[in-house]
């Protein structure tokens, strides 16, 4: 400790804080929450410019004897775990597998996972008993076309593909057991954009060209057959997933008013389309999305697990409210119906930051300014890097998450020599410097790590001290992410608030209000009915939201929330909008 004390004096640090309390913590060994994105290994890209880019997107999560198996394009393998929290990576050759093919498409027969990736054509079905050790073997080829997705009743295999900005999602029937074609080929639907805003491509759904209509997905529930798909494209925050619904797995299908149902535009990290439906633990339902990072390349993406869900009237809906903070794990005692965060806010917004050195256009705001698509960066990758916040004040930390940059980096497919060792200090006055995380021997690749405490602990800096970053010769964090509760107040309610829907373009809407002291930020909920609010924007730094993903002819309710560290405060306030 003496050693550390010296290491830490030789470095300036703003001290105006006399409290000098001893600070312990302890790593939860058996944690019960997780944040978004899913804190993976991601691999680095193999095609031509995609050096040092990691990706994973299309998510399809399935339960599978004992373990989930979490499969994802572009990602060398798969990964499996049996609490949602140790993910295992089966690193997998395209001489097993072809599972460098886009958009994994998987079911369960007879005791055996089966998998077929996207093709423009005939695909390879292969199947595995034992997929924890990466053993499979072929069974048939079957056309399965482009995002292939299947969903088994009875005999029948009904396979959903499609992606396209021309053509629409199909479906056809194959026999589960022969494998062989049992009806023709059905047109679903197609792109309706100039009804359904949220199908627009672009950031803020505000280009003219036609959407990418993809990733099928079917759920049934409660004799209803839900066929998700995402839009408009995969690169935007506005990625998505809509619904149509039918009392047949062939259809016909009717577009479902809410959507749509997975919508993740703004926060830490953006878009919540092409993935999956899962259940766990006590049969509640998850959305497994694709997020946007889409800096140094359009795939450039992440994975993010959403509560989700149908309520009393079969609206199926996702809960990405606070969606990338600490939320329950899946499956586990804590996360119930309507009871899915433990109320843990950020503490680090804003906050005043000190390094040990950065780049010229890589400041060390970036890692405190909630945008996973900015980052810090260091001169070097040594361990005399380092990055200090300032909260301000005492507060009550629960949760750290460490989300690192790959700035520099030029590695292609998995590497395994990849890894991030780092220490963690906490302080209370800026003088006196306590361990809560010490990584420094930690050999795993963890971009976007995240550590839960045993217990909360009291205390006003952190400290992420470099150890070995061996993904590229500079370290790069894009945020350093502090989760717990502050010692102060709740902001009040917002009082009053306007929304004007646009007359030319029933698909816009904007809103108004007055600026609420002692925010971080507002949420906008809103939705079909005034108990369906089920989508919302996370508003920081504006009093101001256009909106431009509604769905023409639809009546929505909306209301604004006030959030700041030490919680969110509804207002009873609700605008209708015909």
């Amino acid at each position: 400790m003496k050693k550390l004390l010296l290491t830490l004096l030789a470095v300036p640090f703003l001290v105006s804080c006399q409290d000098s309390h001893q600070i312990e913590a302890k790593i939860a060994q058996s944690p019960k929450t997780f944040c978004n994105p899913v804190n993976l290994n991601y691999r680095f890209m193999k095609i031509d410019g995609g050096q040092g880019i990691r990706e994973a997107a299309d998510p399809v999560v399935v339960s599978f004897k004992d373990n989930y198996y979490l499969f994802a394009s572009k990602s060398s393998g798969y990964w499996y775990s049996n609490d949602f929290t140790d993910w295992k990576h089966v690193f997998i050759t395209d001489s097993v597998l072809p599972i460098e093919d886009y958009a994994p498409g998987l079911f369960i027969h007879n005791d055996y996972l089966y998998y077929v990736g996207s093709t423009h054509g005939k695909g390879m079905l292969y199947r595995s008993s034992a997929p924890e050790k990466g053993e499979w073997e072929p069974v048939k080829e079957i056309w399965s076309f482009w995002d292939p997705a299947f969903y088994v009743e009875g005999d029948n295999l009904y396979m959903y593909y499609g992606c396209s900005p021309v053509d629409p999602i199909y479906m056809q029937v194959l026999d589960l057991n022969t494998l062989e074609a049992k009806s023709e080929v059905v047109a679903c639907f197609n792109s309706n954009k100039e009804n359904y805003g949220w199908e627009r491509t672009g950031e803020l759904n505000e280009l003219p060209r036609r959407p990418y209509i993809e990733g099928a997905w079917m759920t049934a529930h409660q004799g209803k057959y839900y066929l998700q798909y995402a839009g408009p494209g995969t690169e935007w925050k506005s990625y998505a997933d809509g619904v149509y619904v039918s009392t047949s797995p062939t259809g016909p299908f009717t577009y479902m008013e809410n959507s749509p149902v997975s919508y993740k535009p703004t926060g830490f990290i953006g878009g919540a389309g092409h993935g999956c439906m899962f259940t766990a633990g006590n049969e509640n339902y998850w959305k497994a999305a694709t997020n946007s990072i889409s800096v140094r390349h359009m795939f450039e993406r992440r994975v993010s697990f959403y509560p989700a869900g149908f309520d009393k009237d079969g609206y199926l809906h996702t809960n990405t409210y606070l969606g990338d903070y600490p939320m329950y794990l899946p499956g586990g005692k804590e996360q119930t119906a309507g009871n899915y965060q433990p109320g843990w806010m950020l503490l680090s917004y804003k906050k005043p930051v000190s390094v040990s050195s950065s780049l010229d256009g890589y400041p060390a705001g970036n890692t405190v300014d909630e945008d996973a698509r900015t980052a810090w960066v260091a001169a070097s990758n040594k361990e005399n890097e380092w990055l200090q916040v300032d909260l301000q004040q005492l507060a009550s930390i629960q949760a750290i998450q460490v989300n690192f940059d790959e700035y520099g980096a030029n590695q292609r497919g998995f590497v395994p020599g990849v890894y991030q060792s780092y220490l963690i200090y906490a302080s209370a006055n800026g003088e006196d410097w306590y361990p809560v995380v010490d990584y420094s021997t930690k050999k795993t690749d963890t971009p976007h790590d995240y550590i839960e405490f045993e217990a909360p602990f009291k205390a006003r800096y952190i400290k992420l001290q470099n150890k070995e970053y061996t993904v590229s010769q500079n370290l790069s964090v894009r945020d350093l992410r502090i989760f717990g509760n502050g010692l102060g107040s709740k902001p009040r309610a917002i009082n009053n608030f306007t929304v004007q829907r646009d007359l030319t373009d029933p698909c816009k809407v904007r809103l108004s209000w007055n600026e609420v002291p002692h925010t971080q930020g507002y949420i906008v909920r809103y939705g079909v009915a005034e108990d369906k609010l089920y989508n919302n924007f996370q508003v920081m730094g504006e009093t101001t939201l256009e909106i431009g993903s509604l769905n023409k002819g639809v009546t929505y309710y909306f209301t604004i929330d006030t959030y700041n560290e030490n919680g969110v405060t509804q207002t009873s306030q609700i605008e209708v909008c015909q």
